[in-house]
């Protein structure tokens, strides 16, 4: 065994705490220190580790057979108090609140199968031309006003009316669904605040009710692939109640209707502090927008963390973790790692980009990635289409401090 094995203590010279002041509002700089001097950081306040290099993240990432979700993919503070002296946990039981998301195989499996019919690459590419709709109507209202905001008024608003589309929600929905999502999902760090639970129940409403009405018709009526695989779905030899299936869609439509925008705002912005890289992206919109919203996804994807626990003792990156230790796996850390790319603190819209931890790995690959693709490159398209010229006033942008998203939920552009 490796006598030089870290123990669970904390060193004295380095502090880091993913609840910290720092850690939530801009840790670069503590990636770097972590990926330098401490790839796997002893967390014992949590009794967990933080892994910052992008090999070990990967690693953790697709294995299944040592690592579980159980508390995770995103670690609420209270749950965290809670010690499994050293013993693993035992696999999560389905019940009304569980989404797949927080589920192992095949569990996991199966409802990602029921959901996943409007979320694979041919059903998705079919989305393209309502994406672009979407995202025309948008600038129509926006434009002649001569400044909009990136993350509310234009790439949210298209976002959540493409969630609409997948769960079979009319589009009228998308501008009060953004709202939804926005407000239920509302941190407070660390963990989420406190006058959330209203906006997360109607929107359960609001889905339960369209499960509802899918239900009483089908198999008649328009398709909606998203709730008609899932009313096929069975979990221990019974069918899914709405309530369930409302919780699954509820995963993908938070998901869905958060990440895009921040991405594509933080994308034109770091374009718009390069003036020849926005030049060369739009030499040829169609090809090097979908490279860039790539770069910005490995760049400045605004998820700080997924979370595992370990099923047995394993040793990685010099660290003994033992059963029942959690798990943070530093996304941002991992994709600035310089031992995975070249000059990795600059943003080059055309990088060569082999692999990216953005959408996460392995069994728990993010199920919308195709969505995700598509719809950046789109609203980055019409946007750069539709306005030649254009500043991003950073004076009055937002980025507020979070344990689970850090992204710009206010960017003002002003057309010149």
């Amino acid at each position: 065994m490796n006598k030089t094995l870290l123990s669970i203590d904390s060193p004295v010279d380095f502090e880091y705490d993913p609840y910290s002041d720092e850690a939530l509002r801009n840790p670069t700089e503590l990636y770097r220190e972590l990926r330098r001097r401490y790839p796997a950081y002893p967390l014992p306040q949590y009794d967990a580790w933080a892994l910052s290099r992008f090999d070990d993240v990967w690693l953790v990432g697709e294995d299944a057979e040592r690592f579980t979700m159980d508390i995770g993919p995103v670690f609420e503070p209270a749950a965290l108090e809670r010690s499994n002296g050293g013993v693993a946990p035992e696999p999560a039981e389905f019940t009304s609140t569980s989404s797949f998301s927080q589920l192992d195989p095949p569990l996991q499996t199966k409802l990602r199968q029921g959901l996943g019919a409007p979320l694979r690459p041919r059903a998705v590419s079919r989305l393209e031309e309502y994406m672009r709709e979407l995202a025309r109507e948008r600038l129509d209202v926006l434009v002649p006003r001569g400044e909009f905001d990136l993350y509310t008024e234009y790439g949210g608003v298209v976002s959540a009316g493409v969630m609409c589309r997948v769960v079979g929600l009319p589009r009228e929905h998308a501008p009060r669904l953004l709202e939804l999502v926005n407000e239920g999902l509302r941190r407070k760090p660390p963990g989420i605040a406190d006058d959330t639970a209203q906006y997360q129940i109607e929107m359960h409403q609001l889905l339960v009710a369209r499960v509802n009405a899918r239900r009483a018709e089908y198999p008649d009526g328009e398709p909606s692939p998203a709730i008609d695989g899932l009313l096929r779905t069975e979990v221990g030899g019974r069918p899914l109640t709405d309530d369930e299936i409302a919780v699954q869609l509820f995963a993908i439509v938070s998901g869905g209707t958060e990440t895009v925008p921040k991405v594509v705002a933080r994308c034109l912005l770091e374009l718009s502090r390069r003036p020849e890289q926005l030049a060369a992206v739009r030499a040829d919109p169609p090809v090097n927008c979908a490279a860039a919203f790539e770069e910005a996804m490995r760049f400045g994807a605004p998820l700080q963390y997924v979370g595992r626990t370990a099923k047995q003792d394993v040793e990685i990156a010099g660290a003994h973790i033992r059963a029942g230790q959690r798990v943070f796996l530093l996304i941002p850390a991992a994709n600035r790692d310089e031992r995975e790319f070249a000059h990795p603190d600059e943003f080059i819209w055309n990088r060569p980009i082999e692999r990216h931890f953005a959408f996460g790995h392995g069994l728990h690959f993010c199920i919308g990635v195709h969505v995700a693709r598509l719809e950046g490159r789109v609203l980055l398209e019409e946007l750069l289409a539709r306005i030649p010229s254009f500043h991003l006033d950073e004076s009055r942008a937002l980025m507020p401090p979070s344990d689970f998203q850090i992204g710009y939920v206010r960017l003002p552009l002003v057309i010149t």
